[in-house]
């Protein structure tokens, strides 16, 4: 029992626990009125009273603490066992002893290894209330299991359980009681924090926003130190284990804030995201409607749900408030959520140690650089579809969210999502067949109600304008970068031993992969569209270079206009859209045609796109060493194109192809023109 200027309540307490127990041990936390001579006196005549006395106040979790540590102390003489029970009751008097008996029968009928009472509050202001109420939820959050009331100081313990908990914590002020109730349930021990309710007699609450704060700020960092500690690998020892472990939090949060302070992140994948969410937003609120296709793209063939249903109406709903930083939010906590999710579907990746592996993934790093926000979403849904089908109870309820969450798994990328449904059939098929049938089952039923989204993915006009062999390759190239981050986590309980045998190891050699892997997405070596691209938004913030050029009599809205760009910065091909401008092209890269001409496919091209005006970046010039520039300017020197407007800076160059589009007959398909 720890006591602090408790002179009014203190000595009958004691005198009701006294019967009740076998010892006491009782700590006067630097009292300052007469508390302190009060125990002395009570505790001279009393053997079986243990006195601890702090010259100074250190707060009730230390005093805790050095209680706890008397017990310890007593274990290891063999004084007390490790089933033997330990109470804790307040000083004040809001503990009524008479519940004793009661509690420690409590524990051992329902072979419990803790019991926090849970207290009456009815007394208690509803601010009181509704702190606990909140504090509890938070509380339950980081433990695992749902706790009711996780500040109650009225709890009996077994000595064994309380011991291996008091390993991973000391406290801070008040925090000793709820950092207690999150550790054991980490810990794997039985606690109840529902069925023993008991009364609060007196009301005894000087509630402080700094100790709520405080206890706030205690909970997740008492389960991450349990974490961090009980796992570390060999070799890591000391405050290290507490500071290296922290480096995948580090990680998620420095990544996440450099991609959340630009509004509009330059990435190889980003433009196509914003561009479907900014288009979803303006025909639901202005013009009451959901779009299917997207008359700004491909000349109004390009469908607006390729992929990402769910995530970009979601992102279209917030559009209005937080504009292009509604999909800039989401991308990140969908990065977020994927190493949240891959923890739930394998608790093996709550290992700190183990999930550090994870997020050093280059290709983990590069969905969020360069902005794989369907494919991000996709893998989220996935892996709580997991979560939520492995999950021992399988009522009708379960199964039909678990069709739910494969449905989203699909939808938001058809061809990862279905990818992760194949690859988590064979999985079943090799470690776990009594799950097969049922995920057969979710499975079909997801594929078919799906069947709007392949269509209009196989059907986009990007699939059709490239051979099979080319598209095989990109989706090759998609499978085996996000695969990784898509698997690896099923993976994790075969390997988990093995690479905490041997971390100090595996993460140089991680380490290493992850530079390299770094190295080939931001085209170090260039090996073709495989890897071209970098990641601009890291460093570079979005401008409107063609404000000059919109505001001019040289712009035509509603015209077809064909921006080229480097793949990583396509910020320029989405304002002209906002600004109106018909793209004869979509955002994929299979659709841009970044390649070397002849005049006769060139002109073919125009034709079949119906382009009107071709734009050429200088840095698309320089990133691409493609002959495209100077073909252009050869038709102008045969006057069968025309500059219309060259900014002044350098930067781009707007090219009039109507003239050569007229003189060429439309083809009915890009095979006619060569391509």
């Amino acid at each position: 029992m720890p006591a602090y200027n408790e002179e009014k309540t203190v000595v009958q307490v004691l005198e009701r626990l006294l019967p009740l127990a076998d010892e006491l041990i009782v700590v006067d936390d630097g009292s300052v009125d007469r508390t302190r001579e009060l125990l002395m006196a009570f505790t001279e005549t009393r053997p079986n009273v243990r006195f601890i006395s702090f010259p100074q106040n250190r707060g009730m979790s230390a005093a805790y603490y050095r209680a706890f540590q008397e017990v310890a102390r007593r274990v290891d003489l063999g004084e007390l066992s490790a089933d033997d029970v330990i109470l804790t009751v307040d000083a004040d008097g809001q503990h009524d002893p008479e519940e004793v008996d009661d509690l420690v029968a409590h524990l051992y009928n329902n072979h419990l290894d803790a019991v926090i009472a849970r207290r009456d509050l009815s007394i208690y202001t509803a601010y009181k209330r509704a702190g606990n109420f909140l504090m509890s939820m938070w509380a339950s959050l980081w433990a695992g299991t749902r706790l009711y009331d996780v500040e109650s100081g009225y709890r009996a313990f077994r000595v064994g359980a309380l011991m291996q908990a008091l390993r991973y914590y000391k406290g801070y002020k008040y925090s000793e009681t709820v950092e207690v109730a999150v550790i054991m349930p980490r810990l794997g021990y039985q606690v109840d924090n529902r069925d023993f309710i008991v009364p609060v007699p007196v009301f005894r609450s000087n509630p402080r926003m700094k100790d709520f704060l405080i206890d706030v700020a205690a909970i997740p960092a008492a389960a991450w130190r349990l974490e961090a500690r009980r796992r570390a690998p060999a070799g890591i020892n000391g405050s290290w284990v507490y500071y290296l472990a922290l480096a995948p939090l580090l990680m998620l949060a420095v990544m996440s804030a450099i991609v959340l302070r630009r509004s509009l992140f330059l990435g190889s994948d980003s433009m196509q995201h914003y561009s479907h969410v900014w288009w979803i937003s303006d025909q639901l609120f202005h013009h009451a409607g959901l779009p299917l296709h997207i008359r700004l793209l491909d000349s109004g063939d390009a469908w607006t749900f390729p992929y990402g249903f769910v995530p970009y109406l979601t992102g279209a709903l917030l559009h209005p408030v937080l504009g292009d930083w509604s999909v800039t939010l989401l991308m990140v906590l969908g990065v977020l959520g994927v190493a949240w999710t891959a923890g739930l579907a394998r608790p093996n990746l709550r290992d700190p140690w183990l999930l550090m592996l994870f997020v050093m993934n280059p290709f983990f790093i590069d969905a969020l650089f360069s902005f794989q926000f369907a494919s991000v979403w996709s893998t989220v849904f996935f892996f709580l579809f997991v979560w939520s089908f492995e999950r021992e109870e399988q009522s009708n309820l379960s199964r039909a969210g678990s069709f739910v969450l494969l449905w989203l798994t699909i939808s938001s990328h058809p061809f990862v999502g279905s990818c992760a449904a194949l690859g988590y059939g064979i999985y079943l098929v090799l470690a776990d067949r009594e799950r097969l049938k049922g995920f057969v089952a979710v499975g079909v039923l997801a594929a078919l109600a799906c069947a709007p989204f392949y269509y209009m993915t196989v059907s986009t006009p990007a699939v059709g304008e490239n051979s099979l062999a080319r598209l095989a390759e990109q989706l090759a190239d998609t499978l085996a970068r996000r695969g990784t981050v898509l698997f690896l986590p099923l993976a994790a309980p075969f390997l988990a031993d093995g690479l905490r045998r041997n971390y100090l190891r595996v993460l140089p050699g991680m380490l290493a992969i992850t530079i390299a892997g770094i190295g080939f997405s931001i085209g170090v070596v260039h090996l073709g569209d495989l890897n071209r691209g970098a990641y601009p938004g890291i460093t570079h913030r979005s401008t409107d270079a063609y404000a000059a050029f919109f505001k001019s009599a040289e712009f035509f809205p509603g015209s077809h206009y064909r921006v080229m760009e480097p793949t990583d910065s396509e910020d320029g091909a989405y304002r002209f859209i906002r600004h109106g401008a018909i793209l004869t092209n979509e955002f994929f890269s299979e659709s841009y045609k970044r390649r070397d001409w002849t005049e006769a496919q060139f002109a073919c091209y125009a034709a079949f796109k119906g382009m009107d005006f071709d734009v050429l970046e200088a840095s698309y010039n320089r990133n691409y060493m493609k002959n495209e520039a100077g073909l252009l300017e050869k038709l102008v020197l045969d006057r069968k194109v025309s500059v219309i407007y060259s900014d002044d800076n350098e930067l781009f160059t707007v090219y009039d192809v109507r003239p050569l589009v007229s003189q060429t007959p439309k083809p009915e398909s890009l095979s006619q023109c060569g391509l």
